[in-house]
């Protein structure tokens, strides 16, 4: 893997899982980053010291199927040996009701599974905001704090206004059915009275949106389809 000289920050994924390296470099990709992956855990320990990425996300994994190449202790101790003073920052993945090892470089941890919108908030947390042509992103959410921050305001979000700006944030470009949103962001088993709730709850998001950014038509409507959201 070799990386391009810009002034995007970088950032590196290290990750067994081949889902996560999409899911994640796509996020990171909209967002204005710049990425790169390793497969596995002896990939990363040859390029990172070459690479010199902005931020290290890790996912924390044992052995590797067939108990061939290192596993996670291997190179939690390569790690620790070999950032310095300007070493990234670190951001770890780690399934919920896993043991947390003993982290040899601080960084927060984002357990598994997780909505992508938690990786833009643990990166802007620990590097700031994207360097791109030297903006950054128009619209912020803050899921620590439910806030939605634009160029003219910043304001505050219910639980279910987060979550749904999240998941179309998530999904951006993609046409989603009220029912599957009442299904996945409200985990509703029975999706009767999806439109008037899902509805609702748009047109709020859209009104903030304007207050914030000046425009509502971030989230549109697909008639007779359901809503998508783009940036």
């Amino acid at each position: 893997m070799t990386r391009t000289e810009n002034p995007m920050t970088f950032v590196y994924i290290v990750s067994r899982e081949p889902r996560i390296h999409q899911s994640v470099a796509d996020y990171l990709e909209q967002r204005g980053f710049e990425s790169g992956s390793a497969a596995n855990y002896d990939e990363a320990m040859e390029q990172l010291p070459s690479v010199r990425p902005d931020a290290v996300i890790i996912d924390v994994q044992g052995l590797p199927r067939g108990d061939r190449g290192s596993n996670f202790s291997t190179f939690n101790h390569w790690l620790a040996g070999h950032v310095r003073n300007d070493q990234p920052s670190v951001i770890y993945l780690l399934h919920k009701g896993s043991r947390r090892p003993a982290f040899k470089v601080e960084g927060p941890v984002i357990k598994k599974p997780f909505p992508i919108e938690a990786i833009g908030e643990a990166l802007r947390n620990r590097i700031g905001h994207p360097r791109r042509d030297g903006h950054a992103p128009e619209v912020l959410l803050d899921l620590a704090n439910n806030t939605l921050i634009g160029p003219q305001d910043s304001t505050h979000l219910t639980n279910i206004e987060a979550t749904l700006l999240a998941y179309l944030m998530q999904h951006e470009g993609e046409i989603l059915h009220p029912k599957t949103l009442l299904v996945d962001v409200w985990q509703y088993r029975d999706a009767a009275g999806a439109s008037t709730l899902v509805r609702a709850h748009v047109s709020n998001l859209r009104r903030k949106l304007r207050d914030v950014m000046g425009a509502s038509d971030y989230i549109q409507t697909v008639r007779g389809k359901g809503y998508r959201y783009t940036a």
